[in-house]
């Protein structure tokens, strides 16, 4: 199992690198069998399965809205293998800039790589931002 450091240090890059929109980083921290599922409850093509589908669904977000995340608590770990963060996520659409709150609950494999993302946010929540 993965030491609480290491989680807290993958999911902190993992934002970063959402910011960043760097696509092969972010694939990089996920096991093949990756399980996205954003949001939690979402539509048909909001859980996703496998690394080369989750980076079809990952560049389809980056392109259509260049997100931006911004963590607002710290990441909580547990005595397993899972954390929670909490973050706003901003999203370019258009000329608009709008934000969500958002939790991510992240689970690991035994050798750091993330297995399973679970994002719960309501697209109903959104709210203008200036930027």
């Amino acid at each position: 199992m993965p030491s609480p450091e290491l989680m807290r240090e993958t999911v902190l890059r993992y934002l970063r690198l959402v910011g960043e929109n760097d696509l092969e980083a972010v694939l990089a921290l996920f096991a093949h069998s990756i399980s996205v599922e954003d949001p939690v409850g979402g539509p048909p093509g909001t859980h996703v399965l496998g690394k080369e589908d989750v980076s079809a669904f990952f560049k389809k977000g980056f392109a259509r809205s260049s997100p931006s995340p911004m963590l607002t608590g710290p990441v909580v770990t547990t005595g397993g293998d899972e954390v929670a963060v909490p973050f706003t996520l901003r999203l370019t659409l258009g000329k608009e800039i709008h934000e969500l709150d958002v939790i991510d609950v992240i689970q690991f494999d035994e050798s750091g790589k993330i297995i399973s993302l679970r994002a719960f946010w309501n697209y109903d929540e959104r709210r203008e931002s200036s930027g």
